[in-house]
């Protein structure tokens, strides 16, 4: 487990449900984690297909790990978490 990660997940899933006036309970903070990580695989999927996609598409011939993690660092300059995700529904 990363703990830092872990904590991060947390955090936010803790002020989701302060933010939503509910008492914090270990089923309160189960169902936030659960929107939390939600959220992230939602997220991470999608900077990976559009990664993926603008590979596909450029002049390389092959894909390599090094060039999609590249690719990653880029694409959250480029687009936004809300348009990425937007825009990975259309990706197949």
């Amino acid at each position: 487990m990363n703990k830092t990660e872990c904590k991060k997940i947390l955090k936010k899933a803790y002020r989701q449900v302060i933010a939503h006036d509910k008492s914090i309970t270990p089923s309160s903070i189960e169902e936030e984690i659960k929107v939390v990580i939600n959220e992230h695989s939602l997220e991470y999927i999608a900077y990976s297909k559009l990664a993926i996609n603008n590979m596909q598409h450029s002049a390389n011939d092959t894909i390599t790990l090094k060039d999609l993690l590249a690719e990653i660092d880029i694409l959250p300059r480029i687009y936004t978490k809300r348009l990425a995700i937007e825009k990975s529904k259309n990706i197949c």
